[in-house]
C-alpha cells in the first residue's frame, strides 16, 4: 500500500531537518572542543561561535597562539530572528544584535560574550521562511537544546515575533 504525503507534511519534514541540522552542527563542535584542540589541523586555543540576527549563518573562528584565525560558517534554510541574554524563566530577555560564545578545548562550560555576566543565550530560528524554533544555551554546559514549543511560543509572544501557530 502507497502512503502519499501532503504538501503540508512534506514542508514540516523540511522544516524539522533544518531544525535538526542546526543542533547536529552545534553538537558535533562541541564534541570535538570537548576532545581536540585543533581544526583542519591546526592546533587553536579558543573557538568562537557568532550568531548574528538577521543571517542564515553560524560563524565558528578557531583562534591560535600566535593570533591567526581559521573560520568556518554553517549555512542552511534559516534565519536567526531573536538573540537574547540574561533571561530569567523566560522573562525580559536582553535583545541583541550579535552574540559571541568562546570555547576553550577540553572545557565544558564557555564564556557568552556582549553583555555584562551572561548566564545564558535564548536563539530564535526562522525555518525555511515559515516555523520559528526556539534554543537555549546556558554557559554552565554549553550545549544547543531545543526550547519547548510552550516556552517557545511564549518567548516570541514577549518579544514581539509572529504566534500565528501557537495556541496561547
Amino acid at each position: 500500500m502507497t502512503t502519499w504525503l501532503s504538501a503540508e507534511q512534506i514542508q514540516k519534514v523540511k522544516d524539522k531537518t533544518v531544525k535538526e541540522a542546526i543542533l547536529a552542527e552545534m553538537q558535533t563542535r562541541y564534541s570535538r572542543n570537548l576532545w581536540s584542540s585543533s581544526f583542519a589541523w591546526e592546533m587553536y586555543s579558543t573557538m568562537e561561535v557568532n550568531f548574528q540576527q538577521w543571517l542564515n549563518e553560524i560563524d565558528f573562528i578557531y583562534n591560535n597562539t600566535d593570533g591567526d584565525e581559521t573560520e568556518n560558517t554553517f549555512t542552511n534554510r534559516f534565519e536567526v530572528e531573536y538573540l537574547g541574554t540574561n533571561y530569567i524563566n523566560w522573562e525580559n530577555p536582553q535583545k541583541k544584535e550579535d552574540v559571541t560564545l568562546e570555547y576553550k578545548p577540553y572545557e565544558i562550560s564557555c564564556v557568552i560574550w556582549e553583555t555584562e555576566e551572561n548566564k545564558n543565550l535564548v536563539i530564535v530560528t526562522r525555518i525555511n521562511d515559515r516555523r520559528d524554533y526556539c534554543f537555549q544555551i546556558d554557559q554552565n554546559n554549553c550545549r544547543l537544546n531545543e526550547v519547548s514549543t510552550e516556552k517557545c511560543c511564549n518567548l516570541r509572544s514577549q518579544v514581539g515575533l509572529d504566534i500565528s501557530d501557537c495556541n496561547l
